[in-house]
């Protein structure tokens, strides 16, 4: 169905409830269609518009996407053929070439002409933090041996108590899609995933951001979907996950997230990807940053982050290879496996009972 005829048909539809004249029954439908677009009282446009949009999901086909600038303004289904450069997360500069309605949802077609991340534009409220009190790492902890690499590393980082903290439960998925800890649909994605099933994951993670953007381990799993065959676009599902992560932390956050708390796993997976893909995309000063951050943020340890840091400090190139680099008492945990680095994957069943 065309635009120009989806127009028409509305009109008439309006004209028989209401009785109106032609002209008053298109004067409202297209105020309800600019509405439905963002565009308060403007008409839509005639030729193609540029516009900017925060991406939601994205389909094999379509993208759901919100225009900026009327932050109350309902989500449209955008369809291109350059489908394959979105990101949940991103924000797109976009040509509009058609914008219509049907069956009351709006839709427009086009072409993508940039993508960037600025999460500050998506008008996300941060998750709050909640704080766990002072912890002193350096009595709940062993530390290395003296001739142990990581044995400076980890007496700098726990000479002292630190203030220790847990993100929200949305940015682990608690409360995606109306689930709760007893059923958690990012550990659906996650089974479905390990099981093969990567399109039905997907799916799955598409509609859970479209929900909330802040569901920071959904970018993560679409980040571990893609490392195998796309590191580079892995990277991006990663970083948006990261960067939404970051506005709950204030600036110069110098606290602990330590992966012992549940709902800081998500972030702290997605900065494990986001270095692990640098490193294997040759930008070994950005991901030995990345790995430290992590050991500051988790001094423990239970990702293996010591690990990738001194092999990128050696100016070693990933390699494919079955197992990873690890410490000699590698910490017992669950994976997936992506590529040579095991992208740390969490047991959906041990997780929801909050532990793992």
């Amino acid at each position: 169905m065309t635009a120009h005829h989806d127009l028409k048909l509305r009109i008439r539809e309006r004209q028989d409830k209401t009785g109106e004249s032609y002209s008053t029954a298109r004067s409202h439908v297209m105020r309800a269609r600019a509405e439905l677009l963002g565009r308060g009282e403007e008409a839509l446009p005639a030729s193609p518009t540029l516009v900017e949009a925060a991406v939601l999901k994205v389909n094999q086909n379509s993208a759901r996407i919100r225009i900026l600038g009327n932050e109350t303004s309902s989500s449209v289904t955008f369809r291109t053929a350059d489908v394959w450069k979105l990101v949940p997360g991103h924000i797109a500069k976009l040509l509009l070439e058609k914008c219509w309605t049907y069956s009351g949802d709006a839709y427009a077609s086009g072409r993508v002409q940039e993508t960037l991340l600025d999460v500050t534009r998506l008008g996300l409220e941060p998750l709050p933090l909640e704080a766990q009190g002072i912890f002193e790492l350096a009595d709940a902890h062993d530390a290395p041996q003296d001739d142990d690499p990581f044995a400076p590393i980890w007496k700098r980082l726990t000479e002292k108590p630190r203030a220790c903290f847990e993100m929200h439960g949305i940015a682990w998925g608690a409360q995606a899609a109306g689930s709760d800890a007893d059923c958690n649909v990012i550990g659906d994605a996650a089974e479905l995933a390990q099981a093969g099933e990567a399109e039905k994951a997907r799916v799955i993670l598409m509609d859970v951001l479209c929900e909330d953007l802040r569901c920071i381990d959904a970018h993560g799993h679409l980040g571990n979907l893609a490392f195998d065959l796309a590191p580079a676009t892995a990277l991006l599902h990663y970083e948006v996950g990261m960067r939404i992560g970051e506005l709950s932390l204030p600036l110069g956050f110098d606290g602990l997230l330590l992966w012992g708390s549940i709902y800081n796993r998500p972030f702290l997976r997605c900065l494990h990807g986001y270095g692990l893909c640098l490193w294997r995309l040759g930008h070994l000063t950005d991901a030995q940053k990345v790995f430290e951050r992590m050991l500051s943020l988790n001094p423990p340890d239970n990702q293996g982050a010591r690990a990738c840091l001194f092999a990128v400090q050696r100016g070693e190139a990933w390699v494919p290879d079955d197992e990873p680099r690890s410490p000699k008492r590698r910490p017992r945990r669950h994976i997936v496996r992506a590529g040579s680095r095991q992208v740390l994957h969490y047991n959906a069943a041990s997780e929801r009972l909050r532990g793992g």
